[in-house]
């Protein structure tokens, strides 16, 4: 029979691994990270059209941009329309001396009908031409370490790419495509939370009744499935599963969270002005949601958005620092830095009580304290529209919470303590799994790989 990987395609980090003679091989496909079985997700392209992933992607994005100060520049697309002054050019505002374009949360975009590609210092890449360059270097990688190419892949994805059932099926079939194109000719799909409960359905001796939660950095899958010793041969399990559920929430939206109800007021939230005959303005509420992802930020560095910020500088009444601090951001392209700070801070909450969200560069400068409690508070919302969709996939099960007999958690995610006590309070402390959340998905994948036919 011949190989298959099994690999797990994150929206926040990736995974390759091989299953054979009953034990599971995963890769080390990223040196350059803190642990070589993870990579990030993040494609890095430069101006020759070299292609960097993973830690090597961060490392080259933040040495040639943090600091620059983007300077856009008047530039034609070369078509012609008609106005009303006749026939002109297609204009727009373009960062000419950027070094090269930087994609994360590429996963993300799959189910998106408006997104096709982008262009890419004059070639044209498709949505899954950059998702295929994530999966080429993946599977390059796992080959040289594997010392032969294996071109069969049980590939992981999400039960719900997106809750519109023609989205969901387009962003399959685009994962498909990039996967061929990376060099893949079969290829399996299967659930990412069944691909959870087969690693744990390995060790176990007696049929269960497992709730998958799968949370990770872009989604948040349930599974509710009937495990069994006696078919962990088996890989068609569509009659084992029980109901399927899911948000469309993951770490990154707590994050964004963070950013719009604890940093903002250092960005212009809190800013006052006064128009020449005394009315009173405030920043645009457009500028503050484009400053809830670190990857639109760099949108409002256009020409007429930093004119508008530099009138508001000279009518400020109040907040005339925080505008300036707001430049730093959007022409010296800070936001990956400001959201990795971000990042830092909410990972430390996992361990400790308290932390701080600290930032100074250039005009940029502040220390924003923040306990668990808080933390806890600013997702609040969040989480009781995850346990209200639990209850849901539940109720589509026939179960209820005490019903099952074990929770298998998996992804970054779930590690966050308040998530943790919410499982633990409605299923119970003991049924909560504490199998390794980054790599669980990729072990089952791998091993529905060694059984497939």
């Amino acid at each position: 029979m011949p190989q298959r990987y099994g690999l797990d395609f994150g929206t926040s980090n990736s995974a390759i691994a091989l299953a054979q003679n009953g034990a599971v091989k995963i890769f080390p496909i990223d040196a350059r990270a803190a642990n070589p079985t993870i990579a990030s997700s993040v494609l890095f392209i430069d101006r020759a059209g070299d292609s960097f992933i993973g830690a090597e992607a961060i490392e080259v994005f933040v040495a040639r941009n943090t600091g620059r100060e983007i300077q856009r520049k008047r530039v034609s697309t070369g078509q012609l329309i008609e106005t009303v002054f006749g026939e002109e050019y297609v204009t727009f505002d373009a960062d000419v001396d950027v070094p090269g374009r930087f994609f994360q949360a590429i996963k993300s975009f799959l189910a998106d009908e408006a997104f096709e590609g982008t262009n890419v210092f004059g070639k044209f890449y498709t949505i899954e031409e950059l998702a295929a360059e994530l999966i080429r270097a993946l599977k390059k990688r796992a080959d040289e370490i594997n010392g032969q190419s294996v071109d069969a892949v049980v590939l992981g994805r999400p039960v719900f790419f997106s809750t519109d059932s023609k989205k969901d099926a387009l962003a399959q079939t685009r994962l498909e495509r990039a996967a061929r194109l990376a060099g893949f000719n079969e290829i399996e799909f299967l659930f990412e939370p069944i691909g959870a409960a087969l690693a744990y359905e390995a060790e176990i001796e007696r049929e269960q009744i497992a709730f998958v939660f799968d949370f990770g950095g872009g989604t948040l899958d349930f599974t509710v499935i009937r495990l069994d010793p006696t078919r962990v041969h088996n890989t068609n399990r569509r009659d084992d599963i029980l109901a399927v559920g899911g948000v469309v929430v993951g770490g990154n939206t707590f994050d964004e969270d963070l950013m719009e109800k604890r940093l903002m007021k250092y960005f212009g939230k809190n800013y006052v002005g006064r128009t020449l005959t005394g009315a009173e303005i405030r920043l645009p509420r457009w500028i503050q949601m484009q400053l809830r992802s670190w990857y639109t930020i760099p949108f409002l560095n256009e020409r007429k958005t930093i004119d508008d910020i530099k009138d508001l500088i000279v009518l400020a009444e109040k907040g005339h620092a925080d505008l300036l601090a707001l430049l730093a951001l959007i022409q010296k392209n800070y936001g990956w830095n400001l959201f990795q700070a971000i990042e830092h801070a909410k990972i430390e909450l996992s361990r400790k009580r308290n932390s701080v969200i600290s930032f100074h560069r250039d005009n940029i400068q502040f220390d924003e304290p923040l306990t668990r409690r808080e933390f806890e508070f600013v997702i609040g919302n969040r989480l009781r529209a995850i346990e209200k969709e639990m209850d849901k996939a539940l109720k589509a099960a026939g179960l209820q919470a005490q019903d099952i007999d074990v929770v298998i958690r998996t992804g970054g995610s779930s590690l966050i303590p308040v998530v943790q006590k919410m499982l633990e309070r409605k299923f119970g402390a003991e049924k909560v799994n504490k199998q390794e959340v980054f790599t669980s998905v990729v072990q089952g994948l791998a091993r529905a790989g060694a059984f497939s036919r």
